[in-house]
């Protein structure tokens, strides 16, 4: 089975839709610079909370997050690492698409 990362930069949330239509895939999201926004617990988007929902493990940059200011704001279910860790990602997973 393949495993497949996906690194999204932009507050887009049709790329955590994208991530979550995936079928006989192990996905995964990796928030990054803007996209950390998605994140935050009190959006009006719920296709991050969707995914989560569906197993789809989701994380985010600490320093993004923390750069914004929305450590208080994210959403619990989210994992936030350092950049080693997402480095680490990198190295789990198969293949990586970056939106």
């Amino acid at each position: 089975m393949t495993d497949l990362l996906y690194f999204v930069t932009e507050k887009d949330p049709a790329s955590i839709s994208l991530a979550s239509d995936h079928k006989n895939v192990n996905v995964g999201v990796c928030l990054l610079q803007d996209a950390v926004y998605l994140g935050v617990q009190c959006q009006k988007d719920e296709k991050i909370n969707d995914a989560v929902k569906r197993g789809i493990p989701i994380y985010a940059a600490k320093k993004d997050v923390k750069l914004r200011g929305l450590e208080k704001l994210i959403n619990r279910e989210i994992k936030l690492l350092d950049y080693s860790e997402i480095v680490d990602l990198v190295l789990k997973y198969n293949r990586i698409i970056n939106m």
